[in-house]
């Protein structure tokens, strides 16, 4: 009863080899048919019966008509149609063979066809079992037909050639279909754990915070997934990031990502500089990657938070520097307080020459900047973290300047404020951005005064002035802020060295000022650097780009 009940999990494939045997069956009995009606049968098969070859034929057809049917029904199953075919097939063949002169007539050949067909559905010993059982039909007919006439030897021989080819298809069918079989069941199985990895990388991509996009050779979106279509949304100015733009321009949907493509395309070699999708927008650095060989190959393009990535490589130094800051604080630390404390002993002694107190003097002076280094690296890598806030940039710097005053009270020191706007604000840790100012002014007035006069003992300080100006890059853009001096200015060429850590130009700096200014920066999502002055223009320019301000403005207290 199994076998009647409809198999919703068979091979598609054996559906079509039933139905194509089916279509096969009704075309054979149209051929014989016309055979008949031609009267042609006498010609094609001696000896025959016409009469009862038609009645054969007729009968043939219906049963030949049903077994269509239920190949389109799919009831019963397939491997009971299989079996129903081939009797049916095997059944109506004989009766034709009898009907003309037996297996001589050629008809034996019509066996193949359904044993093959037969095979290739059922397993192979079923096939082999319907191979053996069309032979011993075929040999049981032959002798029943030629029992009632003189046996003929060439009748027995050409049966035993037709159950040798029965034997022979369905053997190499039935091994066909199941070296198809594995092979389907191996394709499938690959197919599932490809389609598995499939939904894997596609969950994994839209669950990404980096944006990740697929563009075709016509420069149209292909794939995008939760953070691009977020990113493009803002920056049309649609609050709907969850509408899809696949198929749509680059060009339209990003114009300042399409002009980074272009770019790359031009010079793949090159890397990327950070783009902002939308006026005031984040930092993004895009990677192109190619997906294919040709020119033509669809491009694979990350966005990447360029404030995120600075600070993951801010990370990683500030990691590798505390490593190196607790081998300097136990290598250098303990035998240069040592070293002093000698010195203190020998400074105290009367009988000191002159000649060996001044070459104490300078052991003293550069123990304490050996101290200095070792402390400005232990405060960079012990730094807190950074607590970002906006500011009012003017009021803040006010503050800051007062309290820089209180440090420096010497007047030639003062510091003035230049065009910046009442209202702008900046983001930045207060803390950390004081801390910055203040390295940066004492840079000006220590390594950009100006002296005058002839020889080391005649020459004079000259006061420079340090001023500062803020304002937008452009309409929208993020602050910036200025500080200039009138001072002797950069020499063109250390300007590439200023932000490397223990580069210095006087002889008592210890390098790590600039540089430890730029990583407070970076920590803040903020850059530091230096700007050019035009040709003939006197001092040096710092210009400090801030993040962009998004929080509600946070007043700072007044510093004590």
């Amino acid at each position: 009863m199994a076998s009647l009940v409809r198999d919703p999990f068979v091979d598609p494939e054996d559906w079509r080899i039933l139905r194509t045997l089916a279509v096969y069956r009704l075309a054979l009995i149209a051929l014989l048919l016309a055979v008949h009606f031609l009267e042609l049968s006498a010609w094609f098969f001696d000896h025959s019966e016409p009469s009862n070859f038609f009645r054969i034929v007729a009968a043939y057809a219906l049963p030949a008509l049903l077994l269509l049917i239920a190949t389109y029904q799919r009831f019963p199953s397939s491997g009971m149609q299989a079996h129903l075919a081939f009797f049916v097939d095997a059944l109506a063949i004989l009766l034709l063979m009898y009907a003309a002169h037996g297996a001589s007539s050629g008809l034996g050949v019509l066996l193949i066809t359904p044993a093959v067909g037969c095979s290739l559905v059922l397993p192979l010993r079923l096939g082999l079992l319907h191979a053996a059982l069309a032979t011993f039909a075929v040999f049981g007919a032959e002798f029943l037909r030629q029992s009632m006439n003189r046996i003929e030897g060439a009748d027995l021989t050409n049966a035993g050639l037709i159950g040798l080819m029965l034997f022979v298809t369905s053997l190499g069918a039935g091994a066909v279909a199941a070296r198809a079989r594995k092979s389907e069941a191996l394709a499938a199985r690959f197919g599932s754990d490809l389609a598995s990895l499939s939904r894997i990388n596609e969950r994994i991509v839209e669950s990404m915070d980096t944006a990740v996009l697929v563009i075709d050779e016509e420069r149209r979106l292909r794939l995008q997934n939760a953070a691009s279509r977020r990113l493009l949304a803002r920056s049309d100015g649609d609050s709907d990031s969850s509408q899809s733009i696949d198929g749509q321009s680059l060009i339209s949907a990003a114009p300042i990502l399409a002009q980074a493509l272009y770019r790359w395309q031009e010079a793949p070699n090159l890397d990327p500089e950070p783009i902002a999708l939308s006026p005031g927008g984040a930092d993004l650095l895009p990677r192109f990657t190619r997906l294919g060989q040709n020119a033509w190959a669809p491009v694979l393009v990350l966005l990447e938070d360029a404030a995120r990535v600075r600070e993951q490589a801010q990370q990683l130094k500030l990691a590798a520097l505390g490593r190196l800051s607790a081998g300097i604080a136990h290598e250098i630390r303990n035998p240069l307080s040592a070293i002093r404390h000698a010195g203190q002993l020998l400074a105290e002694s009367p009988a000191l020459p002159e000649q060996d107190r001044r070459l104490l003097d300078m052991i003293q002076r550069h123990t304490v900047r050996i101290d200095k280094i070792v402390e400005d690296v232990l405060r960079l890598s012990r730094r807190d973290a950074a607590v970002p806030q906006n500011l009012l940039l003017r009021s803040f710097l006010e503050r800051c300047i007062a309290t820089w005053a209180e440090g420096c009270p010497d007047g030639a020191r003062a510091i003035r404020i230049d065009s910046i706007p009442e209202h702008l604000s900046v983001r930045f840790d207060p803390d950390q951005l004081q801390q910055v100012l203040h390295n940066l002014w004492q840079n000006s007035f220590e390594h950009g005064a100006l002296e005058t006069g002839e020889g080391a003992d005649n020459a004079e300080t000259v006061a420079i002035n340090v001023r500062l100006s803020a304002g937008r890059l452009s309409p929208g853009q993020r602050p910036y802020l200025d500080i200039i001096d009138d001072g002797r200015g950069i020499p063109a060429e250390v300007r590439e060295q200023l932000f490397e850590p223990f580069f210095t130009t006087a002889r008592r700096g210890t390098g790590l000022g600039l540089y430890l200014s730029r990583e407070i920066c970076e920590y803040n999502q903020a850059r530091l650097s230096h700007v050019p002055r035009s040709p003939g223009t006197r001092g040096t320019q710092f210009r400090l780009v801030f993040a962009a301000s998004e929080a509600p403005l946070t007043p700072v207290p007044t510093r004590s």
